[in-house]
């Protein structure tokens, strides 16, 4: 169990403010436009008494153009201003039944998980559990001589900036991606990885070879986080699931997250589609560490509340810069950049029928979610934009 001490923060907050002439001029450009809310539900807003809360006609605005592709199906959007928090949701959780998505919806959050993961990291660097640039094959739970590159060995800070060595997967998916075709892919990666459970991949690592020396070549890879997440199960001497629950979920009231969900989240879990408007099948229970949890709107604003404690020990160091620049760099997970001289941290994700975005903006004490039930192409960067251009509204 996290030490009482340690328990997230969320509280530090510092209110920003978007004039009212703003507001009835992006309104007026809404009706010239004619652009069109349809499907969109009222906003559900969190705030402290006083607070002004109309950010509706923005949203709507920035995702209007979002939405008139009909390759998008549905997205919600989380939006955390302070101690203010507004959902607000668009289209619907299915092509073949219309329901509008709420703040309550289960989507599958991909790859944002490893900022998870990272934050379970950070916490044992803080504890003195890791270190950043230790040999990490200490940490595992078998020897892997195979895990060094000539006597230069894998680390935490190469395993999560994706410098490892590491392939993108295990078993090996290359042959997959080099051909691939978003219809038929997410099939043949759940035919590859069928049946792969903890002791078969900590086996199985036994016979992987690192392609770079460790720090010097970034290639993305997912094997790279369910790594770190078998160290942090021998230092914490706990699954990593269970760890997770215990450090983050529980501690911050996130009820209707995780790896596995109940009949009545399942009942709450929205659909998701190709590029093509085809059904596709939800993530392997195995995706663990790397990309494996359901999370709601709801659930994810409280985690971004959290990630904006900036006096929370755990955040400063999953925050804190361990590749590149200010400019162009990465944290404990997260990418790092600047919007106007604005320090940003993002992280992205996409299973094969929904794509995710986290965007934080900790000097306004802003962050984002949006979660669209789609894999249509750029749809994680169109996420990006919108919360950017949302935040660049507020200043």
């Amino acid at each position: 169990m996290p030490e009482k001490s340690q328990q997230p923060e969320l509280s530090h907050i510092i209110r920003p403010v978007i004039r009212p002439a703003l507001i009835q001029i992006l309104l007026l450009l809404l009706i010239l436009s004619g652009a069109s809310a349809e499907g969109r539900e009222r906003p559900t807003i969190t705030a402290a008494a006083g607070q002004d809360t109309h950010h509706d006609a923005i949203v709507d605005q920035l995702v209007a153009s979002f939405l008139k592709n009909t390759c998008h199906v549905g997205l919600s959007v989380a939006v955390v201003l302070d101690n203010q928090i507004e959902f607000y949701d668009f289209g619907s959780t299915s092509r073949s039944r219309r329901a509008k998505p709420t703040p309550d919806s289960v989507y599958e959050i991909a790859s944002v998980t490893k900022t998870f993961t990272g934050a379970l990291a950070a916490r044992a660097l803080f504890q003195h559990r890791m270190q950043l640039d230790a040999d990490f094959r200490q940490y595992l739970p078998e020897a892997y001589s195979n895990l060094a590159w000539r006597g230069n060995p894998i680390t935490l800070r190469t395993l999560a900036t994706h410098t490892s060595g590491l392939p993108r997967d295990l078993p090996d998916t290359d042959d997959l991606y080099a051909h691939r075709d978003p219809e038929t892919l997410p099939f043949k990666l759940i035919a590859r990885e069928f049946g792969f459970d903890r002791g078969r991949y900590l086996h199985d690592l036994h016979d992987v070879s690192l392609r770079s020396d460790p720090g010097t070549k970034e290639v993305y890879s997912n094997l790279g986080f369910k790594v770190i997440g078998w160290g942090l199960e021998t230092v914490y001497k706990l699954p990593f699931e269970r760890l997770l629950m215990e450090q983050i979920l529980q501690p911050l009231g996130m009820a209707s997250t995780g790896f596995v969900l109940n009949a009545k989240e399942r009942s709450r879990l929205v659909k998701g589609y190709s590029p093509a408007g085809h059904l596709m099948p939800y993530h392997l229970r195995n995706a663990g560490a790397a990309y494996g949890l359901y999370s709601t709107p709801r659930d994810m604003a409280k985690y971004v509340r959290w990630q904006l404690s900036p006096t929370d020990p755990v955040i400063v160091i999953a925050h804190r810069l361990i590749q590149g620049d200010a400019h162009d760099g990465k944290a404990l997970v997260w990418n790092v950049g600047t919007i106007d001289g604005s320090e940003m941290l993002w992280h992205g994700g996409g299973t094969f029928g929904m794509s995710s975005q986290v965007v934080l903006f900790p000097n306004s004490h802003q962050g984002y979610v949006l979660l669209a039930n789609d894999t249509c192409n750029g749809t994680e960067g169109a996420l990006k934009s919108i919360a950017i251009a949302f935040h660049q509204h507020l200043h």
